[in-house]
């Protein structure tokens, strides 16, 4: 038990750390273009995000599907009650993949601008760990028999999720799933769909 306790205390840390480090002084700050980038031919791409409110502790999380053109295919968005950042991330990642294989799709690509989540889904995780049965279930979503892959992106290149996942908050709880392209998300799409570039600062 108290090896486990260390192993936990340890993984906050670094989860913390990975999460809320600056960048090291001596590096430069410039301004990077960055959009949204389609999957190749035959595979579907399911961008997720989450949502917290400091104050009332609420969370959300949204995601879509999109095809090679950039295409809306389906999307969903869930009010999710209280709490924490990471376990909206997780649960918005989970959703995306159980919507995709609902939906017969078996090339998949999963982009996420939480670093910790694609980091907790891409290693072992202890099974002390608050969140271990949610990130134990995107792991089997992701090994099921399918070609599947999960990687970070920065949020501007995530803007259509991050607004699914905001209006969240507008729903009831549960999941609203969209088989039509919500009239919010218009604009956002079109812009995702010709390559419309989005400005990010960055550090090197």
């Amino acid at each position: 038990m108290p090896g486990d306790l260390q192993q936990l205390i340890l993984q906050y840390a670094l989860e913390w750390f990975n999460a809320t480090k600056p960048p090291p002084p001596s590096y430069v700050p410039y301004v990077v273009q960055l959009h949204w980038i389609a999957p190749t031919y035959g595979v579907c791409k399911i961008n997720t995000d989450g949502s917290h409110n400091s104050v009332s502790r609420f969370i959300g999380a949204g995601g879509l599907l999109r095809d090679n053109y950039g295409a809306w295919i389906k999307g969903f968005s869930v009010n999710l009650g209280v709490g924490s950042v990471l376990e909206a991330e997780l649960w918005g990642i989970f959703l995306g993949l159980h919507l995709a294989w609902e939906s017969s799709f078996r090339f998949v690509e999963v982009e996420s601008d939480s670093s910790v989540a694609v980091a907790l889904l891409s290693s072992s995780t202890i099974s002390t760990h608050p969140l271990f049965s949610l990130s134990s279930c995107c792991k089997l979503k992701v090994q099921a028999g399918w070609r599947c892959s999960i990687k970070h992106i920065f949020r501007k290149q995530n803007v259509a999720a991050d607004v699914l996942a905001s209006k969240s908050s507008e729903f009831g709880p549960g999941v609203q799933y969209f088989t039509e392209v919500p009239a919010f998300l218009v604009n956002c799409l079109a812009a995702d769909a010709i390559g419309v570039s989005r400005s990010r600062v960055v550090c090197a």
